[in-house]
């Protein structure tokens, strides 16, 4: 009877410890659920993996736009004094991959963006030494700033339909990339690629023409 007594209760508590995993893990997706309505426009079908990070440093949801069908993995940032980004339709944004704006990222339908992709349409830092160093200390004492008092480059990027950038790749400012182009995985690119082409290297160079 005492075995039978003990067994009732191990069972008692082991079902009242998933029962509140499982309360925990909802409310933390509910949580999850209203912060990304405060900070993107994900269409229905658009799906966010957990993994994902939103960062809309603006709290302007307005800023961040995600179209039918899309799938993110990595992490999408806009700065708080400006950026906006702009991701089409069927796309697919890897792990690790970071879309960074404090300008304008426009990307279009069907491009797959591969893990650890960097997008940046900013250098992030002023190219002088000491409005680096004061840049540096004001966002790790009050945060980012709502104005860009440091005079901070950045340039819009655009990425067209049917683009694939391979993994570990770096986009940086006031880049388009060509409908069809194929961004080899490791490149660097600094400059326009035309469309359907291949570009690889650091700096990315034109390696080959594709078909129409």
């Amino acid at each position: 009877m005492r075995n039978f007594l003990l067994n009732i209760l191990r069972r008692s508590k082991y079902r009242f410890s998933v029962i509140l995993r499982e309360l925990v893990q909802y409310s933390e997706l509910l949580e999850r659920s209203f912060l990304l309505e405060q900070n993107i426009q994900l269409d229905p079908s658009a799906k966010i993996f957990p993994e994902a990070k939103v960062r809309n440093l603006a709290e302007n949801p307005n800023l961040i736009r995600v179209n039918k069908n899309s799938v993110i993995r990595g992490e999408l940032l806009v700065f708080a004094h400006n950026g906006d980004i702009d991701i089409g339709a069927d796309c697919y944004i890897g792990e690790g991959a970071k879309i960074w704006s404090s300008s304008s990222i426009r990307i279009g339908n069907r491009v797959l963006i591969s893990h650890n992709v960097n997008i940046h349409d900013t250098n992030s830092h002023s190219l002088d030494p000491i409005l680096r160093h004061q840049h540096f200390k004001a966002i790790m004492t009050s945060g980012h700033l709502r104005e860009n008092v440091m005079d901070i480059c950045a340039k819009p990027i655009v990425i067209e339909d049917d683009v694939w950038i391979g993994f570990n790749s770096t986009i940086l400012k006031g880049v388009k990339i060509g409908k069809g182009a194929i961004i080899a995985a490791g490149s660097v690119v600094t400059q326009d690629v035309p469309e359907l082409t291949i570009v690889a290297g650091n700096p990315a160079r034109v390696v080959k023409y594709l078909c129409k």
